[in-house]
């Protein structure tokens, strides 16, 4: 069996609408191009597919765990400024939508366009 069809493969989508797309060799990012936003304006920024090493992988799997654990943050439905974790392994899919005022919210975003913007 091939490993890379085993893999669990997380998708992160931002307050704007921005998508992470995380395997354990890469980050994508693929921004909101203007069209697609909800103001007609916000642009996401350039798209990047960058490979990650294992401690960045291991900064991103345990932010988005950790949010995936406290449940005291998930909400119903997604909203305007709202995180959307989905977590695709083989056959299955499961999605958590984080409150737009959590902490954990804002560290995993923040960590996603730190590792995007070679900051760490």
């Amino acid at each position: 069996m091939d490993p890379k069809f085993t893999l669990k493969i997380y998708n992160y989508l931002d307050e704007n609408g921005n998508k992470y797309i995380i395997s354990n060799k890469s980050i994508e990012y693929i921004p909101v191009k203007p069209s697609f936003s909800s103001s007609g304006v916000y642009n996401g920024g350039k798209y990047v597919n960058k490979e990650l090493n294992k401690i960045q992988y291991d900064w991103i799997i345990s932010n988005l765990n950790f949010a995936i654990k406290n449940k005291n943050i998930h909400i119903k439905d997604r909203v305007k400024t709202s995180g959307l974790i989905i977590i695709r392994d083989k056959n299955k899919e499961d999605s958590y939508v984080l409150s737009p005022d959590s902490e954990e919210k804002h560290k995993i975003e923040s960590l996603l366009q730190e590792i995007i913007l070679n900051k760490l």
